[in-house]
């Protein structure tokens, strides 16, 4: 790796940083459509893979909250809502992903928070956590279509919830606690 690389990597995290503080200011409509333009303008580089990991991820998940909680105003109030705040958080949550999405496609995220010892160990933490906690719902999901002979739907997945619960908050405590000794036994 070049020798500027980490002073690269550190400015794409600072401009990251500065770029989502200035989004979640944004609330208009108008204001989060341009800012989708000038971002797809400046990171045209990736963009449909950005995307793809956007729609595949984050709009789901918005669209489900926005709707729950629509219909829960719906039922409150008697009325349904106006959909623009709806949409404007939508898009802020969308937009917000696919700076990040790449952003992190173009820096080495562990290079730029080298200086910060701290931010390493979170990072480092937090990415073992988020491996494991996958490790676990994939064998859960393997382990209930093995017991089942039909495909397991959402209501089945749903009742075996309980159990993979505690199997997942006992697994990252054993997982956060393991890490967590492996980098001290390094000097981290």
């Amino acid at each position: 790796m070049k020798p500027s690389e980490p002073r690269r990597s550190q400015l794409l995290l600072a401009l990251w940083a500065a770029s989502v503080f200035g989004l979640s200011a944004l609330t208009g409509l108008r204001s989060l459509g341009l800012a989708t333009l000038v971002a797809l303008l400046l990171l045209h580089r990736g963009a449909l893979r950005a995307a793809r990991r956007v729609l595949r991820s984050v709009v789901p998940v918005t669209a489900l909250l926005s709707l729950a909680s629509a219909g829960w105003l719906r039922l409150v109030a008697g009325r349904w809502p106006d959909a623009g705040p709806f949409a404007a958080l939508a898009l802020r949550a969308a937009l917000i992903a696919f700076v990040t999405f790449s952003a992190l496609a173009r820096m080495d995220l562990f290079r730029a928070l080298a200086p910060f010892p701290t931010a390493s160990r979170l990072l480092v933490l937090t990415l073992a956590q988020v491996h494991a906690l996958r490790l676990v719902a994939t064998e859960s999901l393997l382990g209930l279509k093995s017991r089942m002979l039909r495909r397991p739907g959402p209501l089945d997945v749903v009742r075996g919830a309980g159990g993979l619960t505690a199997a997942l908050l006992t697994l990252s405590m054993k997982n956060a606690r393991d890490v967590s000794d492996a980098m001290r036994s390094r000097g981290f």
